[in-house]
């Protein structure tokens, strides 16, 4: 047996691998705010999901005796499938969208955490809105990319009466919506998102829990209340 040989293939195999693991480490490093998302959708998963899925669920009992409660599955699919929208939105979006991306997701999991006592419908809610607005920067992206086809353009300079009236009217709509949709993703949609969680906070303000908080330190606290 060549035992050079076989050195350098194991040289050479643990060279790949450390390359490949580079540039894996790179490119999660250029993507660090979608990546940081997938751990706040697992605590979505873990610590909400569970809950809401054990109240949605039931199932028949047989004749007509009732039913049963049984844990929707569509809860938890709901959430994956808003992980994974995100995830392409995010990769393709430059900053701000994906650090607007990822405060949304942190306030989907910490802010039901924080209202117990709202928490099936805030988390019903914020889910809605960050899916409203992973699809609002996607149908952007969408607009900025597509493009008329010649006959169109041909088409619609006929029409217009003017050799490139086509081409320059479409430059002249996806210009004009450029800015609008731009103050849409950047400020309107986050503080309609954010404000809306305020306005949750504030009403609850004094009944709100910390996330981290056990049952019997809730529990002592309720008892110390009033209390000097």
């Amino acid at each position: 047996m060549d035992w050079q040989r076989v050195g350098m293939g194991i040289v050479d195999g643990l060279t790949l691998m450390g390359n490949g693991f580079m540039a894996l480490l790179y490119w999660f490093w250029d993507q660090a705010l979608v990546a940081l998302t997938w751990p706040l959708a697992v605590g979505v998963l873990a610590l909400l999901d569970g809950e809401i899925a054990r109240q949605a669920g039931h199932r028949a009992r047989r004749h007509g005796r009732g039913k049963v409660q049984q844990e929707s599955g569509s809860v938890y699919l709901g959430t994956v499938g808003l992980a994974a929208a995100w995830t392409v939105v995010g990769l393709i979006s430059p900053s701000p969208i994906p650090l607007i991306g990822l405060a949304m997701w942190a306030t989907l999991l910490l802010t039901p955490l924080a209202i117990p006592m709202e928490r099936a419908q805030m988390l019903s809610r914020l889910k809605w809105m960050l899916a409203v607005y992973t699809a609002a920067v996607a149908g952007f992206f969408l607009l900025m990319r597509s493009e008329l086809s010649p006959q169109a353009l041909a088409a619609w300079s006929r029409n217009l009466g003017q050799p490139g009236a086509g081409a320059a009217l479409e430059a002249a709509v996806v210009g004009s919506i450029t800015p609008y949709a731009a103050t849409v993703l950047w400020v309107i949609g986050p503080l309609m998102y954010f404000g809306y969680v305020a306005q949750r906070f504030a009403v609850h303000s004094k009944t709100r829990v910390s996330p981290w908080m056990t049952v019997e330190a809730r529990i002592r606290q309720l008892r110390g209340r009033g209390e000097g």
